[in-house]
């Protein structure tokens, strides 16, 4: 069996959901390749020889879906590139999947827009065991072929190990410099830990290429609005692997990682973070509940609830034995629920219902 995603670009989640599944697909005799219509900073984490394609020329794309021998092809995100793939020849299932939209309300608009494609031209649809996401699929397309279920985590390769000690507790946080990554309440978070007596130190993990210049321009006078300058550091496209590093060392330092978002599909951040045993404080939104159980795998505050999310990393910073217990209870969760072997069973499964393999 040979399969194909396609995407953008990649970076971001979609490169490591699309690197991971590839490779354990092919552990089990399914042959993966990936398809990018642009460069991204996350080709660098692809160092186990995943077939990528880099083109977005519909006679190389042509070629590819007419030759490449592939059983199926999922589409991720781009509604339209559905009808792209099928004018160009592709006459074989046509898997649709996003891994989140945005906001509910946003999401609700994309998916408005592309109802007449997917009904056209869409096999299936595939999400993540999201609320909001599986409300609106139900809702609006209950007349189409749809399935769900839980992302993997790379449990082999990418978790904790020991790190020197970091002589200040560091809050971190990965993300775009984006309104739905709100970066903003970071900021604000850190800067009112400060304001209550802890020497934190604020670490952000970017790919600066996918940041929004008017956002950038708003960062740099919060950074100075917070009196924050001196407190962040900025790291770019640090390499996937890499980053178990820089977690496990926030973990160790007594910090923890700060999810802000307003909505996630998923949330690899988070899952990749408790992994490596670091704790999460998280906004409340319908991609992070699938990793965190308040007060137990990781921290929930209200959306906008600043004063208190401040508060529960002042419990973390505080309470030694509370933090080593979340740390030891949380990884010990994402490793069983994410494990990559479930992922591979399921997208078997939803293969063999439509008829391939």
């Amino acid at each position: 069996m040979r399969l194909l995603f396609a995407y953008y670009l990649p970076s971001g989640g979609m490169e490591t959901l699309n690197r991971l599944r590839a490779d354990y697909l092919r552990r089990h005799g399914v042959d993966c390749h990936l398809l990018y219509f642009w460069r991204g900073e996350g080709l660098g984490n692809n160092t186990t020889g995943i077939p990528t394609i880099i083109t977005n020329d519909d006679s190389e794309i042509k070629h590819l879906l007419v030759y490449g021998g592939y059983d199926a092809v999922f589409v991720s995100t781009d509604a339209l590139t559905l009808g792209r793939f099928r004018s160009l020849g592709f006459a074989k299932p046509l898997i649709y999947e996003t891994q989140g939209l945005g906001s509910k309300e946003q999401a609700r608009e994309t998916l408005l827009g592309a109802a007449p494609f997917l009904r056209s031209f869409a096999s299936a649809v595939l999400y993540p065991r999201t609320s909001h996401l599986h409300e609106l699929f139900q809702g609006m397309f209950s007349d189409l072929t749809q399935f769900s279920f839980d992302n993997l985590l790379d449990t082999e390769r990418f978790g904790y190990h020991q790190v020197p000690i970091h002589p200040n507790p560091i809050i971190g946080w990965i993300g775009r410099i984006e309104p739905n990554k709100n970066w903003r309440a970071y900021l604000q978070i850190g800067a009112e830990l400060i304001r209550r007596g802890h020497d934190v130190h604020l670490w952000m993990f970017e790919d600066p290429t996918l940041n929004q210049p008017e956002e950038e321009a708003a960062f740099a006078d919060q950074l100075s609005a917070l009196g924050l300058a001196d407190r962040v550091v900025r790291h770019y496209n640090v390499p996937n692997l890499v980053m178990s590093d820089y977690l496990s060392i926030i973990g160790d330092s007594g910090g923890f990682l700060a999810s802000t978002s307003i909505a996630e599909g998923f949330g690899y951040a988070v899952g990749e973070a408790m992994l490596c045993r670091c704790p999460v404080v998280a906004a409340d939104s319908d991609g992070v509940r699938a990793f965190i159980e308040h007060s137990l795998t990781g921290m929930l505050y209200p959306q906008h609830g600043i004063g208190i999310a401040a508060d529960l990393g002042e419990a973390l910073l505080r309470d030694a034995p509370f933090r080593e217990q979340m740390r030891t209870i949380g990884r010990h969760y994402v490793t069983q629920r994410f494990a990559p072997s479930l992922y591979v069973n399921n997208l078997l499964l939803m293969l063999r219902a439509l008829g391939i393999g």
